[in-house]
């Protein structure tokens, strides 16, 4: 099971969390809700620098892959 979980909020942005402990993952003092989905994998590097050697796999990505772009508007 991976420890982080990447989570499409209803107003369209970003949240990363902790299941091992049911909270947002922090990084740098700062709690990873909130974010772009261009901030997501700097949040993720972030979190793997802080919590390396702590024997976890770094979560999936493809929360990020479902996006679809037009020529003026970009969805996801």
């Amino acid at each position: 099971m991976d420890r982080f979980e990447i989570l499409n909020e209803p107003t369209g942005t970003y949240s990363i969390f902790d299941r091992s402990t049911e909270l947002p993952a922090t990084a740098d003092g700062t709690t990873c809700i909130g974010l772009q989905r261009h901030e997501v994998p700097l949040a993720l590097l972030a979190i793997m620098t802080s919590a390396a050697g702590n024997g976890w796999l770094p979560p999936s990505l493809s929360p990020l892959g479902n996006c679809q772009t037009n020529n003026t508007e970009q969805r996801c």
